[in-house]
Order: structure tokens, then C-alpha cells, then sequence
């Protein structure tokens, strides 16, 4: 795969994922002469219905976002693979060059509370974008490997992106169920039921900043219940910690009301 072109002007450099029909890939684009992401879903007799709709509406979604922090959407086309590899859709995105929370946390690298402080409230900002919308866009997957830290030149702090748009969804009615997705481990109760609301992505982003700041997996901290038991597993300002508490409360009521 390395070296093909794909839609006659994407040079496929190296994979970065792969599921079952779908390829994750950086590549070059020759005509503007930038990095960008590929994302191929292949149309084959093991598509699922469900597969295709995900991946239509991550691209329609993309087409609808303007904003700095947030994926880019770039280009769409359907394309016959080499040899006889059948059809697949493709998608492209602008590339961002930084480190994902979750290679940080591979790394042993955990957050103090000023630098978890600074990537909540950068990411909060993203999310008052995305639930502003018309209608609202829940993400419905934000874990460590969506957050993404960019160095900035002559600056200590990073600018924080949130990526892969895979599970996104319009909320045209809020009581809608839907099939689950997501990671278990930062996914709200009420998600995890088959219901997403705009708060759902504040427990995923509570959940993956307690993930950033202890080391630990949310699923090691809940025990046995729904409750994230975080408090004894770092030493945070009472403040701090109220805040983070009020994010990952199981009962919506208990929660955040909005970003």
C-alpha cells in the first residue's frame, strides 16, 4: 500500500489503523503537497448497514465543522482498489501533528492539575462549539486517543484538538436511541443504555482527564458500581476535584448541565 495513489492524488505513506473494512492512512497530498489523513470503508458483502451510515455521517458532519480544533474535512470520492481489491469510500482530513492523551499515558506520562485544568477547559471550549450546533453534535467517543496535544512554538502550553468523528451524532430528538458506541471505559451510564446526550461527552471528558491524571483506566477506579472513585488515587485541590466529580456523576441530574 505504501507509495499507491489513491484518487489520483493521495500517495499513501504508512498505515495508522485497520479494522475489520476499514484502513486508517497518512498520506500526501501531491496537488497541495501536505500530509493528510485517509480513511478508506470498503463496500464489500461484510459492510454493515450501520458501518456505512457512521462513516457517511462523520463525513457530513466534517463538511459542517469550522472550527480550529476539530478534524478538517477536506475531500470525499469513491475509489476501485489495486488489484482486485473491490470498491471503498474514502474520506479525507486534514493531518494534525501532535501526541494523542492516550501516548502520553502508554508512556507513564501522568498530568498534574494545572495541566489538566488547561486541556479541560480547552477541550470544554470545542465542546460548546460542537453542542451549539444546529441541531447539537455529541462526539459520543472522546477517550485519550481523540484528545490530541500540539506543541506551539514559543509557548509551554499545547493547542488541544478533538478527533475521529466516527460516532458523531445530530441530536434532532434527544430522546433518541441509538446502537452503543464508544469506549466503555469513558462512556457515560446513560450511553452505555443506548442514549447520548450533549452531557454524555462531558462524563467522557471527565473520565479522560481522570484517566490523564491518576494513570489509571476509569475501569479500575469504578470497582464494582458506575461511580469513577478517583479521589483517593491523586491528590487534587478540593475544588478541583468537586468539579471533576460533578462531570462523571452517573446521575444526570448530579451532572454538569452543559459545557
Amino acid at each position: 500500500m505504501p507509495g499507491q495513489i489513491l484518487g489520483k492524488r493521495y500517495e499513501v505513506e504508512k498505515q495508522l489503523g485497520r479494522t475489520s473494512g476499514r484502513w486508517t492512512m497518512l498520506a500526501t497530498d501531491l496537488q497541495q503537497n501536505r500530509p493528510v489523513v485517509l480513511k478508506l470503508l470498503f463496500i464489500d458483502d461484510h459492510l454493515e448497514a450501520n458501518d456505512l451510515r457512521l462513516f457517511k455521517r462523520e463525513v457530513e458532519t466534517l463538511k459542517l465543522l469550522n472550527h480550529p480544533a476539530t478534524s478538517q474535512y477536506l475531500d470525499y470520492f469513491e475509489l476501485d482498489m489495486p488489484g482486485d481489491g473491490g470498491k471503498a469510500l474514502a474520506l479525507v482530513e486534514g493531518y494534525i501533528q501532535g501526541t494523542s492523551l492516550d501516548a502520553y499515558i502508554q508512556r507513564g506520562r501522568v498530568f498534574n492539575e494545572s495541566e489538566a485544568k488547561y486541556i479541560l477547559v480547552k477541550s470544554l471550549e470545542i465542546l460548546i462549539y460542537l453542542h451549539s450546533q444546529t441541531p447539537p453534535i455529541v462526539h459520543r467517543d472522546i477517550r485519550p486517543s481523540n484528545l490530541l496535544l500540539v506543541p506551539v512554538s514559543g509557548s509551554k502550553e499545547p493547542k488541544v484538538h478533538i478527533v475521529d468523528f466516527g460516532s458523531v451524532k445530530s441530536l434532532n430528538n434527544p430522546s433518541t436511541t441509538f446502537t452503543v458506541l464508544g469506549s466503555n471505559s469513558y462512556m457515560s451510564p446513560e450511553q452505555m443504555g443506548g442514549r447520548a446526550l450533549a452531557i454524555s461527552d462531558l462524563y467522557s471528558l471527565g473520565a479522560t482527564l481522570i484517566h490523564g491524571i491518576t494513570g489509571k483506566s476509569p475501569d479500575t477506579l469504578r470497582g464494582s458500581g458506575t461511580k469513577i472513585k478517583f479521589e483517593s488515587a491523586i491528590a487534587l485541590s478540593e475544588d478541583f476535584a468537586q468539579w471533576l466529580k460533578q462531570l462523571v456523576a452517573p446521575s444526570i441530574e448530579k451532572r454538569r448541565s452543559s459545557a
